[in-house]
């Protein structure tokens, strides 16, 4: 049983370093190229880094909003992963900062919004939310941890070095401190409330006057952001605390607070779904010929799989069922594992927000007016050679089916069951398969041929213009957007280092000490 986590432990890390080690070379070259090497164009400016921008800052405000029941409205239940969530805030925020930075055409140019400076601009209203979010979340992450690390600092390993430089010379352990310690926190949680709101309320804001897009400026639109970062935070919390964290505590603690934490994000969950389906009723009933086309193309578009099957089905429908029905409700395994579910399937919701309303052009015939700008990316005119194509098909299935065999191996775990051996030997063949997809894809990527399907054809399959997507009228698409592969590629940096510092800060950080004791 030891040597079988070992070696999935170690499968896992290695294929997490593999993906950030290449992704960062990605972001490298996007450094040295330019906007070059992406996709976007005039009509869609806005593409995947902006996409997993929102989603790393709702999952951020999303954890914050859910240490402050703790810190700001006294819910004690939740106590034990209070630092944690304040954690996970920090990270991830920078995580999505990173995706703001390589989406600037001229990265080394963003200190001049620090000097150049307009007050009505919603962006700059919203750069000064960031920064006083980024010190409430430092200093309240540092008053909680202040006396234990201070304690950890006296041993002379090399966790205590790093203990007693993260102290900055405090020395007081006395509870008269920790008070006001919590004090302080407690000052600092209230301030932040409005400014975690402002933070991704903000975000939404952006999209509703900046591009101000039809499906965007609608009054819910902020309110829909807050909802779904509190969504994505506490299914990040359910997810870790049941898989990752948590092991200071009793099991039977542990259970509960993950259980209570699932039944936490199946109410946020179902309240977002509630406005989804309220912004696109108001669309539908109104025939808003604007908002139909768009979500015309959400639902039965090139990618309608990324609505319909990582959305709605994988990210809200399964989890729900998972979280309510008593089979499987009642397990923390179960509710976790529903947790990670919702975090993926927030992503879709994420694409879905930024990409198609773009990918309409504001006047018939945008597109293909301004020959001389980058164009749009045609749909599907480029294609691999044979051979390079179905390497990958082989390659993204097996890579699936290593996915799967892994969920057979946790599925074992669970019943307290050791995994075949054959079990194993799979998962070393699929991840063996994966790093020579990785492979591929990036001699594909230096060679300069555009990748412009997944290899499966699913993207391929367009519904616009058929009986079911003729539903909600007809229009004219000759071209969207389609991610290039350093942007698929340093996105997966990015998030590789995101989990990476994530992983290490829990092994150093005491995230798991309660305040008092």
């Amino acid at each position: 049983m030891q040597q079988a986590q070992r070696f999935l432990k170690l499968t896992a890390w290695g294929a997490i370093g593999l993906v950030t080690l290449v992704g960062m070379g990605a972001v490298v070259i996007r450094a040295l190229n330019g906007l070059g090497v992406t996709n976007l164009n005039f009509i869609v400016p806005w593409g995947l880094w902006v996409a997993f921008y929102i989603y790393f800052i709702g999952l951020s405000a999303g954890s914050f909003l859910m240490s402050t029941m703790v810190y700001v409205f006294g819910f004690k239940k939740l106590e034990s992963i209070g630092r944690l969530a304040l954690f996970s805030a920090l990270i991830f925020l920078i995580a999505g900062m990173n995706f703001v930075l390589i989406d600037l055409g001229r990265m080394e140019r963003f200190w001049t919004v620090f000097v150049n400076r307009n007050l009505w601009s919603v962006l700059e209203i919203e750069i000064h939310f960031y920064v006083l979010y980024i010190v409430i979340l430092t200093l309240e992450l540092w008053l909680l941890m202040r006396r234990d690390l201070v304690v950890c600092g006296q041993g002379n390993d090399w966790k205590a070095r790093i203990c007693r430089i993260l102290a900055f010379g405090s020395k007081d352990v006395s509870d008269e401190s920790v008070a006001r310690d919590r004090r302080i926190v407690r000052v600092l949680g209230i301030i932040g409330l409005p400014v975690a709101i402002g933070v991704h309320g903000g975000t939404g804001a952006l999209f509703a006057v900046v591009k101000a897009r039809p499906m965007w400026y609608g009054p819910l639109f902020p309110i829909i952001f807050i909802v779904s970062a509190l969504a994505s935070g506490s299914a990040l919390l359910t997810f870790v605390l049941a898989f990752f964290a948590g092991k200071g505590m009793a099991k039977q603690e542990r259970d509960e607070l993950v259980l209570l934490l699932g039944k936490i994000t199946a109410g946020f969950l179902a309240f977002d779904l509630l406005l989804l389906w309220s912004e696109f009723s108001v669309g539908i009933y109104g025939n808003i010929p604007e908002d139909l086309e768009v979500m015309r193309l959400i639902l039965f578009g090139p990618f309608w799989w990324v609505f319909w099957f990582v959305q709605i089905i994988f990210g809200a429908f399964v989890p729900l069922l998972i979280i309510f029905l008593p089979a499987t409700g009642k397990n923390p395994k179960w509710v976790g594992l529903a947790g990670f579910m919702v975090v993926v399937g927030i992503i879709g919701v994420r694409l879905n927000i930024v990409i198609p309303a773009l990918s309409i052009p504001v006047l018939p015939g945008l597109d293909e007016a301004y020959t001389m700008l980058p164009a749009p990316t045609q749909a599907f005119t480029t294609y691999p050679p044979v051979i390079l194509t179905w390497l990958n098909r082989f390659a993204i299935l097996a890579a699936l089916g290593t996915f799967g065999i892994f969920g057979l191996i946790a599925l074992r775990r669970l019943r307290g069951q050791e995994a075949y051996r054959f079990q194993r030997g799979l998962v070393s063949i699929g991840t063996a398969v994966a790093v020579l997809a990785i492979a591929l894809f990036v001699l594909r990527w230096v060679g300069g041929t555009a990748v412009t399907t997944l290899g499966l054809g699913i993207s391929g399959l367009d519904l616009t213009q058929t009986p079911i997507g003729g539903i909600l009228g007809q229009t004219e698409l000759h071209s969207f957007y389609i991610p290039s592969p350093n942007e698929w590629l340093s996105s997966a940096g990015l998030i590789g280092m995101a989990i990476i510092m994530f992983a290490v800060g829990y092994m150093v950080l005491p995230l798991e000490s309660k305040e008092g004791h």
